[in-house]
């Protein structure tokens, strides 16, 4: 059964998703790009507003794939006190050098490191393996470009299946997500991944950048827990 987590842009957004906290509460700023980053100030803040009433996650932004600006970026956001840090992997020609000089500063975080791969900008390389080596605790997609496509339209259920398959051996967590809609968790929840991650589907008129809106929060909540049950009963 897939759980749901949601993405939010500031403590306002936090304390309005208090009484209906998804299962992972993740925070980032859409305004500054696919996985842009909040300050750690505010998601120190969201982490005491929460008070382990469900699970954390913060990006860190759209960094270049340099191990030292990654790995700095981590150590800082792991002061937060957050449950796991997200980190966007995209295509270039040190990518795979620099997911293995990341295993050193991963081996001494407590906080668990989540990739973000990209469906509209996937490496050229299978990186799921050398993610598992250098001590990634999972991997999600996402899409890269906010331009009103979603998950679906780059990748078909044949290859997200085969992506969740290569995650799940590796004894990772897995995650969809890329302008996920609500119609999309019918066909998604019976996929096995550990959790679909939301933005625009929570916010009026699909727009990202806009407030949440606690009517849309509801639906989505509700979507999930429906599917999860009808995906129980069918394999039971």
């Amino acid at each position: 059964m897939s759980k749901w987590l949601a993405s939010i842009q500031s403590l306002e957004e936090a304390q309005l998703l208090l009484a209906d906290l998804p299962d992972i509460l993740d925070m980032k700023n859409p305004s500054k790009g696919a996985l842009g980053a909040l300050t750690v100030d505010i998601v120190a803040q969201v982490v005491t507003l929460v008070e382990g009433r469900c699970q954390t996650s913060a990006t860190i932004g759209d960094l270049p794939m340099q191990a030292d600006l990654i790995s700095s970026a981590m150590i800082e956001m792991a002061g937060t006190g957050v449950d796991y840090i997200k980190i966007g992997l995209f295509p270039d020609d040190s990518l795979l050098g620099c997911i293995t000089d990341l295993a050193d500063t991963i081996s001494k975080l407590k906080v668990p490191v989540i990739a973000v791969v990209f469906a509209d900008k996937t490496p050229k390389e299978d990186i799921i393996p050398q993610l598992k080596t250098s001590g990634f605790n999972g991997v999600m997609v996402d899409t890269a470009i906010k331009n009103g496509l979603h998950l679906l339209d780059h990748w078909d259920r044949l290859k997200l299946i085969d992506f969740v398959k290569k995650v799940q051996q590796q004894e990772m967590l897995c995650g969809l997500a890329g302008a996920l809609r609500y119609e999309d968790i019918q066909l998604l929840q019976p996929l096995t991944a550990d959790y679909l991650g939301f933005r625009s589907a929570l916010c009026h008129q699909r727009q990202r950048t806009a407030t949440i809106d606690l009517a849309l929060v509801k639906r989505i909540q509700q979507a999930i827990h429906q599917q999860a049950e009808a995906v129980t009963t069918a394999s039971a």
